[in-house]
């Protein structure tokens, strides 16, 4: 952890020779638009100050064993067949270990990794796709009945509009799987089909016609922030587990 100078609302650290990228995940947080995070903790990340130690959890292991499960799905019913593409596809069964997460190596700020893309015959990128599973709940108002009844919801898409930006493609396709209890317990067992996994399709130049300036906004903060060590304000409240820290 750095060395901490605390101010009124706000701390100051060393700038760090490598800082961590935004990835797709962090942006919502850093336009404050994440139901969950904060930019404080972005900056916390990207400084390499402090973050969240991951633990994995019943949703995050069903995600990876669904996940490929989706793909296949959305190869044939979909029609995408083998334009369908992987990291693992493009990278190799260990491409973790050549991109370390990050497929813009040569982005100075913007990073991370998309979940798979659709090519044309070139093998030129002509959608982004993005796979979330989302808990049946039956909450008015809640993630599943978002997802059902209208766009993907805005801090997810966003993330995958990142990625296809970065890449110069204007289309992007979010994949929702709906799972119950049983299938967290035993994710080995599910079965995507059209009645529990669904696609949202957008244009990001219509979704999102400000998106360069969003980009912008976001090039702005990390020369605000990260390239000086003086984090934006913080939430005592919001951000009391990482200020605990």
């Amino acid at each position: 952890m750095q060395k901490i100078k605390w101010l009124d609302d706000c701390i100051q650290v060393e700038p760090p020779k490598k800082p961590k990228k935004i990835t797709g995940t962090h942006l919502p947080e850093v336009l404050n638009i994440h139901p969950y995070s904060t930019a404080f903790e972005a900056w916390c990340r990207c400084t390499r100050t402090y973050e969240k130690p991951f633990e994995g959890n019943k949703y995050t292991n069903a995600g990876e064993i669904i996940e490929p499960k989706v793909f296949e799905f959305l190869r044939k019913a979909y029609g995408f067949g083998n334009r369908l593409v992987t990291p693992t596809d493009m990278f190799g069964e260990n491409h973790f270990q050549y991109t370390y997460g990050d497929f813009f190596k040569n982005n100075p700020i913007f990073g991370g990794s998309w979940d798979a893309l659709v090519v044309d015959e070139n093998g030129k990128p002509e959608y982004v796709v993005e796979v979330k599973t989302v808990k049946v709940d039956g909450r008015s108002g809640g993630l599943e009945e978002r997802w059902k009844n209208g766009e993907a919801p805005h801090y997810q898409a966003i993330q995958a509009s990142l990625y296809a930006y970065l890449l110069g493609v204007d289309n992007v396709v979010m994949v929702a799987s709906f799972l119950e209890d049983k299938d967290y317990a035993n994710p080995s067992q599910f079965v995507p089909s059209v009645k529990n996994t669904i696609t949202k399709e957008f244009k990001v130049s219509e979704r999102y016609p400000d998106f360069a300036e969003k980009v912008a906004q976001v090039e702005q903060w990390w020369s605000d922030y990260v390239d000086t060590g003086l984090s934006p304000v913080y939430d005592e409240k919001k951000d009391a587990e990482i200020l605990k820290a």
